[in-house]
């Protein structure tokens, strides 16, 4: 955990230090910039579905953006770009059938067997953001979105207890019913080149049907960026 910290601090610096650079050498039109987050996976309570959600979903993304001046004004923007998010979505479920395109078979859930050890779906997503930016004394940035991502990888890891209670460790690198396309608000808000970030995924994270959960992620942390 300490060696994690100290890798997000040291990262945090680099890329802020590296982000500055650009944005001092473009006169503040491109920004580069970076997200961590932790995803709430918001489910219907009308679903019907075994799916167990961890408490604690973390996540990162990063993007480029080009920042063009909102009229006559260069404190207010209309920026696009390009960029990565890479969510994680922890469970106590195993999936069985990743590679099916009928139904997503998910077990009872783990999170009482003390041979559980962990698991979770890694999607990856190459991200077009848009958002209006507008500065209040230079000081304070607001940046109010919208975001289309789309699938590139994912990912299920699952080490714990099979049907006859053997321990078992599976990878699987590709998942059937995932949505190829996502749909996400924005919102941020902050001082200088740090601020508190906020996304809902307006459509879920699987599609609808296949007895699949209906997961609608909200995430919520800490941007670094110099707009």
């Amino acid at each position: 955990m300490k060696k994690l910290l100290l890798t997000l601090i040291a990262l945090t610096f680099a890329a802020t230090s590296f982000a500055q650079l650009i944005a001092n050498k473009t006169d503040n039109k491109v920004t580069v910039g970076f997200d961590l987050f932790h995803d709430f996976q918001l489910i219907p309570s009308s679903n019907v579905s075994n799916w167990d959600a961890r408490g604690f979903n973390q996540g990162v993304s990063w993007c480029i953006t080009y920042n063009f001046p909102l009229g006559e004004s260069t404190k207010h923007t209309v920026s696009i770009g390009a960029g990565m998010t890479h969510h994680n979505y922890f469970c106590y479920n195993r999936i069985l059938n990743p590679y099916s395109t009928d139904t997503l078979n998910i077990s009872e859930s783990y999170r009482e067997n003390e041979s559980f050890k962990r698991a979770k779906i890694n999607a990856n997503y190459v991200d077009i953001p848009l958002e209006l930016r507008f500065r209040i004394k230079d000081q304070v940035k607001i940046g109010v979105g919208f975001k289309l991502g789309i699938l590139v990888m994912a990912k299920t890891k699952y080490v714990g207890p099979d049907d006859n209670g053997y321990i078992v460790h599976e990878k699987y690198t590709y998942i059937k019913n995932l949505e190829r396309y996502t749909y996400s608000a924005t919102l941020r808000v902050g001082w200088k080149w740090v601020s508190a970030f906020a996304s809902y995924q307006l459509n879920p994270v699987f599609e609808v049907g296949h007895e699949a959960p209906v997961i609608h992620p909200l995430s919520v942390g800490l941007s670094f960026a110099p707009f």
